[in-house]
């Protein structure tokens, strides 16, 4: 109840303080009682003021039919004097009579006053009217300028429509009678007003009062008072709200007894050594608690068959009732045998399942009656999410409904249970664990001892083999570098060696040698040299032959020339790459300031032979970058290898076409990055990480130092490699990003 009391505070707060019942009670009689006086003085008032108006008009009724007959006689015999004497007559005798006028249906009229009469001519509508019947109204007269009552009506003669009659009758007496009533109904309403406020609020306080009673009764529940009971001896709504809390006081009672005993279960369940000592106790608790007439616990066990079946283990019977069968087959429930399996599809899916002899099944009324039980309930036990026991609670006197209070303590009492017997189970285990870790720790102990003289060496060795690794690394490197410098040297040496044959072909086949002969041939006397060339058919073709014998040996001379020149730019070709490996092959360790593409393109001269060999197409992507400050060897090996890997993914990819592309960038930060991009074979995402690792490699010829020397020689430099594949056949990226000032590491 103070649960209740605290939550409804907020929306107290949000909404103010609300009227309260006898308030809005008597105000709600009160205004219905005001209501219905306000109903009757709009139908009441209306309906008086319309019986005056009715008073007035049979007045005026009776004067028109006092002149209706002079009228008449006047009309035939134009005796109008007659027809004032009487009118003057009647207004002698009552001076609330204002005019009377008498008016043919041509516009003459007798208007005769109290004091006054006259003839006048009077046409207007509102004396002459087109609907020949009587009428009368409240008006503001336009004859006289005064408020009147104006009545109207008809004369005729003899079957000839003549005029007609108006009478005007003052409102004096009138006004007063209205004033008069409107006093009078003002007065009344006041005093009803009164007295059904006064009636309202004693017949609010009357209903109100036993509410009010109930308020303090729960108040007191509220506070913890839970012994306090209402009247309930009323066969209103009142005396059935009153039962209601005396309910209410009665389930809360039962609902704290029954939480103390959930509270006493869990201080003996942390408690007690074992919970075997601990159930006893709780079964005869929750017993009393609920009152009960007993509480069983059984263990769930299976037979030799496999079959699930409830072996008693514990229980407690309330004075006065039996203790149940004694037969030793009822102290195990086979539920399939007794014809409840379905009892066991509940129970193992964690749900409470509450029966009584009213409603349940042929062979539960079996148990019910052989039992002697009125009702029952049967609370799951788990231990580590296995079905292990159940709680029986049994009621032997009456059909009991059991509340969602009750099942819920009830199923606490069981996750209680459960909850101990795994700690218990744990602390078992756990203390055994204990002892074999201190017996496992010991002998791990001297195992230790004996492994530290060997670990001392071991990691002597590895220092020794670090530095052999690193030293293989570095020797790698440098093969790959001599490597991609023989291969060049090779396809330049290639093309010397064709120049060389070329010019000793040439030379073997040339026709230099016949001029020899002719000078011989012509090694004669002038006589006979003349005769020779001019008579001797052989003398005579000298000339010719001597011009195409020139021809041909010049065409010679511009060849061996060509072929003597292109051997030598291959010569200087091979000392400038013998140059460049032995610039590079000093002493690494020093930084040299060098533009990336210098470093992009010595590389590419180093493997120019072996691209054009596999037929690889190469493309630059170059941006303008500054020289940076680097040491030449280390990056010159990185990017060598970058080269090499991309040529033989290329190769192995099978396409059509070969390209690798080169590019130099600058990211943010200051960084400069050299990349070698190929369309080969690409690489495996779950390779993306392990391809920098020392010794892995997918080629079958590759050794797995090179891109682990070159990640080594890129953070020594304070640069980084990484590598960026799509999968296989898609290509990869090979990257060496290194700082444009040095010192700056890469990020």
């Amino acid at each position: 109840m103070t649960a209740i009391k605290n939550k409804t505070e907020p929306f107290r707060k949000k909404h103010g303080r609300r009227m309260t019942i006898f308030m809005r009670t008597a105000l709600l009689g009160w205004g219905l009682a005001i209501a219905s006086l306000f109903f009757f003085m709009m139908i009441t008032v209306p309906r008086q003021k319309e019986i005056f108006v009715n008073i007035l008009a049979s007045k005026a009724n009776g004067l028109a039919a006092s002149l209706h007959d002079v009228s008449a006689g006047a009309a035939v015999n134009e005796d109008y004097s007659s027809v004032v004497n009487a009118a003057q007559i009647l207004m002698k005798g009552d001076p609330d009579i204002e005019f009377l006028i008498i008016i043919k249906n041509d516009g003459f009229a007798l208007v005769i006053e109290q004091k006054k009469w006259e003839v006048a001519q009077l046409k207007e509508s509102h004396f002459i009217r087109e609907m020949r019947k009587t009428s009368w109204e409240i008006e503001l007269s336009p004859l006289f300028q005064r408020r009147l009552f104006h009545f109207a009506q008809p004369f005729d003669y003899s079957g000839i429509q003549w005029g007609w009659i108006h009478v005007g009758l003052s409102l004096d007496e009138y006004d007063k009678s209205v004033a008069g009533l409107y006093k009078s109904t003002a007065l009344l309403a006041l005093i009803c007003i009164l007295i059904s406020l006064l009636g309202s609020f004693g017949y609010a306080r009357q209903i109100v009062q036993p509410i009010l009673t109930l308020q303090s009764l729960v108040q007191k529940i509220a506070g913890g008072d839970l012994s306090v009971r209402a009247d309930s001896d009323g066969s209103d709504e009142l005396g059935a709200l009153a039962g209601s809390v005396n309910t209410m006081a009665d389930a809360l009672l039962k609902r704290n007894k029954i939480l103390e005993s959930v509270r006493f279960a869990a201080y003996h369940f942390l408690q007690d050594q074992t919970w075997n000592v601990s159930v006893v106790k709780v079964l005869e608790d929750i017993g009393n608690a609920a009152d009960i007439s007993r509480s069983v616990f059984y263990e769930v066990v299976t037979d030799n068959s496999g079959v699930f079946c409830a072996k008693k283990r514990y229980d407690w019977t309330a004075p006065g009732i039996s203790p149940g069968p004694e037969d030793p087959e009822y102290k195990i429930i086979r539920f399939e045998k007794w014809g409840v399996a379905h009892w066991i599809d509940t129970l193992a899916q964690g749900r409470l399942l509450s029966i009584s002899q009213q409603d349940c099944r042929e062979a539960e009324k079996i148990i019910f009656q052989y039992w002697e039980i009125e009702s029952l309930i049967l609370i799951p036990v788990f231990v580590e999410s296995s079905w292990w026991g159940i709680f029986v609670l049994e009621d032997c006197s009456q059909i009991r409904e059991w509340t969602a209070a009750e099942t819920s303590c009830f199923g606490a009492l069981a996750d209680m249970l459960g909850a101990t017997v795994a700690r218990q189970r744990f602390q078992k285990d756990l203390i055994m664990a204990r002892d074999n870790l201190e017996a496992q720790v010991k002998q791990r102990t001297r195992e230790l001892e004996n492994q530290v003289q060997a670990k001392e060496k071991a990691l002597s060795d590895l220092s020794v083999a670090q530095t052999s690794l690193v030293e293989a690394s570095r020797a790698a490197g440098m093969a790959d570098v001599a490597t991609g410098v023989l291969h060049n040297v090779g396809n330049v040496l290639n093309s010397v060696n064709v120049s060389a044959t070329l010019i000793s072909d040439t030379l073997r086949e040339s026709r230099a040698g016949n001029v020899l002969k002719i000078a011989r041939m012509m090694d004669l006397s002038p006589e006979d040299l003349a005769r020779f060339l001019t008579r001797d058919p052989k003398g005579q073709q000298i000339p010719k032959y001597l011009i195409s014998l020139g021809k041909v040996l010049s065409d010679e001379h511009v060849r061996l020339f060509s072929e003597t020149k292109e051997l030598a730019g291959r010569i200087e070709h091979i000392k400038e790459i013998v140059a460049m490996q032995q610039n590079y092959g000093r002493v690494s360790g020093i930084s040299e300031t060098i533009a990336p593409e210098k470093l992009m393109e010595d590389a590419l001269m180093l493997n120019q032979g072996a691209l054009v060999r596999h037929n690889v197409i190469v493309k630059k992507e170059y941006e303008k970058i500054s020289p940076v400050v680097v040491d030449k060897h280390k990056v010159l090996q990185i990017l060598l290898n970058f080269i090499n890997n991309a040529k033989y993914a290329c190769s192995d990819s099978g396409k059509a076409e070969n390209v690798i592309t080169l590019g130099i960038y600058k990211r943010q930060g200051d960084k400069v990055c050299l990349s070698v991009a190929d369309n080969g074979i690409g690489i495996k995402p779950e390779n993306l990480t392990r391809i920098f690792r020392h010794g892995f490699t997918t080629r079958k010829s590759g050794h797995g130092f090179g891109l682990h020397s070159g990640a080594l020689a890129a953070k020594e430099m304070g640069g980084r490699l990484w590598v960026d594949s799509k999968g296989l056949r898609q290509g990869a990226v090979f990257t060496l990003e290194l700082p444009a000032e040095p010192g700056k590491a890469a990020l």
